[in-house]
């Protein structure tokens, strides 16, 4: 009688359990997290989710030249993102098949702060979005942080087919067409393999430009949202440009990562979670497709490296190029400088001659000069000297006589000045 009054009480409590829950469910944080590859229309799908009324952050990443009609991502957000692509050996444009066991370890240790963020964010909103295309490299890092937090969250990812987007990307970022198409490539066998069919929802972007309500229902329905049609006119008429589909058309060369990527776009088109056992063809898709992008990422790894060594020769080739043309100029100021220095030597050779000649003209005519002085001295001394001195003062006189007229007559031709 006790053990079926105990075993009552357990079912009571395991029931009273399973109410709890449901209501937590009820009222708990509800995340729409957004992704896709870059320049892929996830910015115009995140910006869809105000039809639903769902609303994003206050803390926006502004929009840029690259993005006029803005990024909806918060920026604490994708901060946050990149630091787990790091810690994962990652980056945006360096992404990896990731491991998902890594990632949700990850979640273990940090979960708790990255919910805690998600939470800080909406403030008391029911639901919010978080878009951020790096999300495709770290879903089971957020399945696992949200489900340990109890938040229920939604993912939605955003679709175009791959040229285009390399194109957007090549344009954007100056990334080879080739290895935009293997990034492409690994986001979206991220994405796939990450979740199963149910727990996704795939948006065609060039399918919401052209045919946005239908689009915006699938929304509706997946996200269990009414549409607010006065936010729907808004988002289709003023919000959505077909010219936002702007991109400089390139045509790569057929080689393993476009047959990679075909075999990936394929799967994104035919998405269909409703087909009866989708999600065993997917996982054996999926498996060929991750395959024949390790190939062609082993193809691509060694044109990368051969493309390296040729551009690393180009560069030493051109420095040569220009040591040479140094050492010519440098010879030929040398040869300029010796040029220079042997006339300068002759200049200094003549200018020493000349010194000298002129060393000797000065010793030869102190020398006259000490000898008239000699001769001076011994014609003072004789009697002829002393005899004629009456006559010399005479003569003297006679001339410092004239010297006075003269200077006279031509002070009367000059006239005065005022």
């Amino acid at each position: 009688m006790i053990k079926k009054q105990n075993k009552a009480v357990e079912i009571m409590s395991l029931k009273g359990e399973q109410n709890t829950l449901e209501i937590d469910q009820k009222n708990s944080l509800q995340i729409v997290f957004i992704t896709g590859m870059h320049r892929s229309g996830s910015s115009a799908l995140s910006r869809a989710m105000s039809t639903l009324g769902i609303d994003h952050s206050d803390n926006l990443m502004r929009a840029s030249e690259d993005n006029v009609k803005g990024y909806w991502e918060d920026e604490d957000f994708v901060t946050f993102n990149d630091d787990l692509l790091r810690q994962t050996g990652q980056l945006w444009d360096e992404p990896k098949l990731i491991n998902p066991e890594e990632l949700i370890a990850l979640a273990e240790s940090q979960g708790t702060n990255a919910c805690s963020l998600l939470k800080s964010k909406a403030k008391n909103k029911e639901i919010i979005c978080f878009k951020d295309p790096r999300l495709c490299n770290l879903i089971p890092f957020w399945q696992k942080a949200c489900q340990d937090n109890a938040i229920k969250c939604y993912f939605i990812a955003s679709h175009r087919n791959p040229l285009p987007t390399a194109c957007s990307i090549h344009k954007r970022d100056s990334i080879g067409a080739e290895k935009a198409l293997s990034i492409w490539c690994t986001y979206y066998i991220n994405l796939l393999e990450s979740l199963s069919p149910s727990e996704l929802l795939i948006i065609n972007y060039d399918n919401l430009i052209s045919n946005t309500r239908n689009e915006i229902k699938a929304l509706s329905a997946f996200l269990n949202r009414q549409i607010n049609e006065d936010r729907f006119k808004t988002y289709s008429e003023h919000f959505l440009d077909k010219n936002l589909r702007h991109y400089q058309q390139i045509s790569p060369e057929p080689s393993p990562i476009d047959t990679a990527s075909r075999k990936v776009n394929t799967l994104l088109k035919n998405f269909n979670p409703n087909v009866i056992n989708y999600e065993i063809e997917l996982k054996s898709a999926l498996a060929v497709a991750r395959r024949t992008l390790i190939e062609a990422n082993q193809d691509l790894s060694g044109k990368s490296t051969a493309s390296k060594f040729k551009d690393l020769f180009a560069i030493h080739y051109k420095k040569s190029e220009e040591h040479q043309n140094e050492i010519r100029k440098l010879k030929q100021d040398i040869q300029t400088l010796h040029s220079w220095i042997n006339q300068n030597k002759e200049q200094i050779l003549v200018t020493k001659n000349e010194l000298e000649r002129v060393k000797r003209l000065r010793q030869s005519t102190r020398k006259r000069y000490q000898d008239a002085m000699n001769e001076f001295d011994d014609l003072t001394r004789t009697i002829w000297w002393q005899l004629s001195a009456p006559l010399r003062v005479v003569f003297s006189s006679r001339r410092d006589k004239t010297n006075l007229r003269a200077l006279k007559s031509r002070s009367k031709r000059k006239p005065l000045k005022d």
